[in-house]
């Protein structure tokens, strides 16, 4: 007997190995897009572990660098406010020698080089 709702078996069969086909082509294709995931995460894990490394490389690099570049900008510094200081004070000697000459000029009468009179 032949109904619309029965099929035959070689039907079935035949569909039946078709979709075990297409389940296993789809684990395959599950299994290969798992494979690439883990691949190009572990890439962009490695990459970001990279760049962590480099940072801490650079940190302990520069912590080293400017411990050694304290030492000598102190020094440098030192140099140059004792240079500013000696600087200050040469020109304030300067300033009141240069002072006293001009009190000293402005109480005596100066006479004009040539002429040889007062102003």
């Amino acid at each position: 007997m032949f109904s619309p709702w029965t099929v035959p078996e070689k039907k079935v069969r035949k569909w039946m190995w078709i979709a075990l086909a297409i389940v296993v082509a789809l684990q395959f294709y599950y299994v290969q897009e798992m494979i690439a995931a883990f691949v190009v995460l572990g890439v962009l894990f490695a990459l970001v572990a990279g760049a962590g490394l480099l940072v801490f490389l650079v940190d302990r690099a520069s912590a080293r660098t400017l411990s050694w570049m304290e030492t000598c900008v102190l020094a440098l510094l030192h140099a140059a406010r004792r240079g500013v200081d000696f600087v200050g004070a040469l020109a304030a000697k300067r300033a009141t020698e240069h002072s006293a000459q001009v009190s000293l000029l402005n109480r005596t009468r100066l006479r004009h080089p040539r002429l040889g009179t007062a102003r």
